[in-house]
């Protein structure tokens, strides 16, 4: 009985040995620690990211003022549509337009719905308002 547990710990203490490898860092795909923290970083002495969904780096392809102006234009593809004014607070835009003078009540109707629709189709994200001015 003591030799089969001296065999069985003896055979545990090989093949434990015989995985075991100092040269780690030698392999490919291996990372330590210092790697994890440095992953996505510009540089290791300034430690900055190059993450470009952080709020300081937005960019020219997404932000407010990039929804702001999708919306402008989008708002002015309608005919005789000027737009004075968007503002964009949380999940919710207001688009001022001015659609010219003399309009009856359903033709400011079927000018907001047209731009409302306009403006929804390029920027689908916020909830759209908008008044139409004489």
């Amino acid at each position: 009985m003591l030799r089969i547990i001296g065999a069985g710990m003896l055979a545990v203490t090989v093949l434990a040995a015989c995985g075991y490898n100092r040269d780690v860092d030698k392999y490919q795909g291996m990372t330590n620690r210092q790697d994890v923290e440095d992953m996505g970083a510009n540089h290791k002495i300034t430690s900055q990211t190059e993450n470009p969904r952080m709020i300081d780096n937005v960019g020219y392809t997404w932000g407010l003022k990039q929804d702001r102006n999708m919306m402008k234009e989008a708002a002015e593809e309608v005919k005789g549509v000027s737009v004075k004014r968007v503002i964009i607070e949380s999940g919710t835009a207001w688009v001022t337009v001015s659609a010219g003078k003399n309009l009856s009540d359903n033709e400011v109707q079927q000018v907001r719905k047209e731009v409302q629709k306009k403006v929804y189709n390029a920027v689908p994200r916020y909830d759209i308002h908008v008044k139409v001015n004489d």
